[in-house]
C-alpha cells in the first residue's frame, strides 16, 4: 500500500466546504424597504448561501431579503456578482 495513489474525483471549480444542491427554483429578491422586488432564479444552493440568476445585470445593496418559491423569506448578504450570476450567503435573522 506504500505505493498507492488515490484519486478523489472532485471538480476543483466548486471551492466549497459545503455540499452546493443543485436546483432552479424561482425567486424574489425584496429591497428597499421591501418596497422593491426583482424576480431571480436559484441554481444551487447550500446551507449558508445560493447562487442566484438574474435575466440581466443588476445593481443590488449589499444586504436584502430572498423569498425562494415553497421557502420561508430569507436574509443575504451579497457576496460576489459576475454578468448575471450573484452569489449570496444567508444571514442570520434580526432579533
Amino acid at each position: 500500500m506504500g505505493g498507492d495513489i488515490i484519486r478523489l474525483n472532485i471538480d476543483p471549480s466548486n471551492r466549497r466546504e459545503q455540499f452546493r444542491r443543485t436546483v432552479i427554483k424561482g425567486a424574489r429578491i425584496i429591497f428597499n424597504d421591501r418596497r422593491s422586488t426583482l424576480s431571480c432564479r436559484v441554481r444551487d444552493m447550500t446551507d449558508s448561501g445560493a447562487r442566484l440568476d438574474l435575466s440581466t445585470q443588476q445593481l443590488l445593496p449589499h444586504e436584502f431579503e430572498l423569498q425562494v418559491t415553497g421557502n420561508p423569506v430569507r436574509r443575504c448578504g451579497l457576496r460576489w456578482a459576475q454578468g448575471n450570476f450573484v452569489g449570496v450567503s444567508f444571514l442570520p435573522d434580526a432579533v
